[in-house]
């Protein structure tokens, strides 16, 4: 049986993981800070868990391209666009999750990329 591994990272594989992880985690920091801000504590404890999760998957099956981490990731913005229908928090979560799809469109040719593919055998 084979396997197949991506070897190395281009340049914008880099950055766009970067924005991925810098999303994720002042997302992670904006609502635990609201936690204790708000009255509103589970709603904000639910957001954010739902961020460290994302953090936790981008900062290590994601950067070992493991194809299923590219398509949980997609989670990110489709939950941070939801609260984007309150006109208050619109433009914000609005361009975080703007900036998620950014980063993982920079990953997609290193996800799906053949030539960056080697296929090992597997005893």
């Amino acid at each position: 049986m084979s396997i197949l591994i991506n070897v190395g990272h281009t340049s914008r594989f880099h950055i766009g993981r970067i924005i991925l992880l810098v999303a994720a985690a002042l997302m992670t920091l904006n609502h635990t800070v609201l936690l204790f801000a708000l009255n509103k504590p589970v709603l904000f404890m639910g957001y954010a868990a739902f961020n460290m999760y994302a953090l936790i998957v981008i900062a290590i099956p994601f950067r070992r391209h493991e194809k299923w981490a590219w398509y949980a990731t997609w989670i990110l913005p489709i939950g941070l666009a939801l609260p984007a229908t309150d006109p208050k928090l619109a433009p914000f979560y609005s361009i975080v999750a703007a900036a998620c799809v950014l980063g993982l469109l920079l990953t997609m040719r290193d996800f799906f990329a053949v030539a960056h593919q080697v296929a090992h055998r597997v005893p």
